[in-house]
């Protein structure tokens, strides 16, 4: 079968693989949870997944090196649908987060898997992948594949950063390629404050998930526009983050604080393309005494925005992803990571999965009462905010690796984040 060149993005993702491994844990493996009601039709979702593999084979390739590039290889192996049950005990639901988490700290052979956990009266229907197959937008294009009515209309499509690349000009690709690498060395200037302290030893996955009601997510959303507009809810949480941070002490106390986040360059609701990563990456950036000052670090992160937007660096850094995908991991990761003082660049890794709705037909016709992300990180930050609302509900979910990340001072911090979020913190 014919193999798959990774794209600027999916060996962007893949490099940072690369730095999870080299720590001795299991890689970029995600996690995508939906809480059901009840038990799916896992017949059903046996053969979705059969299709999956059908229509579109790299959902259950392997990695091969060709030459300086990677490709996915596919081998038509089918992707088995793993079946988890609890113990029937007033304790299922947190035995079914062990086991979820458990599924994260294992290496899959194959890039993607699903897995029912049976606990109480319903379960948690958990989708497993490698990030380099495919991003979060992604990830819901494939739920959505596994409950259409019409599997036959979703359909591959090329990648939308080489699809970019090619609409410019030489001239243009060479302009951005500039703007991009002096925005770079300014992005490394700022040393950034880091979550962790304790970073030798063997380290585990964990999770805390955080689920807001429809009124605290309402004035969530409410606050994100009055601050952030059009820019979004992301700068927003990251503004929230940084101060909630910045109130309970950074372990590791620096200049500021700078989080990347990523863009996606598919078209709002596009049902393709369903696999590769097509993002790009932007910075949320502050110094200190910024983000103590909650108003004014708004208007410093919309302005930042706007600025970047005007002088298109949110598209600049598609020709630096271009060449990075010639560089070695080692080479690359040292680019992507490290800042002039030798500090790591990233304060935190950050997601907004974005908006899902089940409200009406379920999850093939099963009510879906919440849902968490998950995933790996590497060290440091230690730690990876992942946001994302299920019918207008806000979920987050604070991913972090232990012992580096002190536990009793994320609790803090996410308690502070609550305030800062719902705006009942003294400016």
């Amino acid at each position: 079968m014919k193999q798959t060149l990774f794209n600027p993005a999916d060996y962007f993702t893949f490099v940072l693989d690369q730095e999870i491994r080299t720590i001795g844990l299991p890689g970029g493996y995600c996690g995508f949870a939906l809480e059901l009601a009840e038990p799916p039709d896992l017949t059903c979702l046996q053969q979705r997944l059969d299709l999956l593999v059908e229509r579109f084979p790299v959902a259950s390739a392997r990695i091969e090196r060709q030459g300086k590039r990677y490709a996915w290889q596919p081998t038509g192996q089918q992707i088995a649908l793993e079946r988890h049950q609890c113990q029937q005990n007033d304790d299922s639901k947190e035995e079914a987060r062990r086991i979820q988490l458990d599924i994260l700290n294992r290496q899959n052979a194959l890039p993607l898997t699903l897995h029912w956990i049976a606990w109480g009266t319903g379960g948690t229907l958990l989708l497993v992948w490698i990030h380099p197959l495919l991003d979060a937008r992604g990830v819901n294009i494939v739920l959505d594949f596994l409950v259409s009515d019409r599997p036959e209309s979703f359909k591959e499509s090329p990648s939308l950063i080489e699809a970019k690349l090619a609409q410019w000009s030489f001239w243009k690709k060479c302009r951005l390629f500039i703007k991009a690498k002096r925005h770079n060395r300014e992005v490394n200037r700022l040393d950034s404050c880091l979550p962790t302290q304790q970073e030798q030893g063997p380290q585990s996955l964990q999770v805390k998930v955080r689920h807001f009601s429809e009124d605290e997510s309402r004035q969530i959303a409410k606050l994100a526009q009055q601050h952030t507009g059009l820019a979004g809810r992301t700068l927003y949480y990251l503004g929230c983050f940084m101060r909630a941070v910045e109130q309970v002490g950074p372990p590791v106390a620096k200049a500021g604080y700078c989080i990347p986040y990523a863009f996606n360059l598919r078209r709002q609701n596009a049902p393709t393309p369903v696999f590769g990563n097509h993002v790009g990456c932007l910075f949320a950036r502050a110094a200190r005494d910024q983000v103590r000052d909650r108003q004014g670090l708004f208007e410093h992160l919309l302005a930042q925005h706007k600025q970047v937007v005007r002088e298109e660096l949110d598209m600049a850094y598609l020709t630096l992803m271009r060449l990075g995908q010639w560089l070695s991991p080692a080479r690359y990761a040292k680019i992507l990571r490290k800042q002039h003082s030798g500090g790591e660049l990233s304060s935190l890794w950050f997601s907004d999965i974005g908006d899902l709705s089940w409200a009406n037909k379920g999850f093939l016709g099963i009510p879906v009462t919440g849902m968490f992300h998950l995933c790996w990180m590497t060290l440091p930050p230690g730690l990876a905010l992942l946001a994302g609302q299920l019918d207008g509900r806000l979920t987050l979910s604070y991913n972090y690796l232990s012992p580096a990340v002190d536990e009793a001072w994320l609790d803090a911090v996410i308690a502070q984040m609550d305030i800062e979020l719902l705006d009942n913190a003294e400016a």
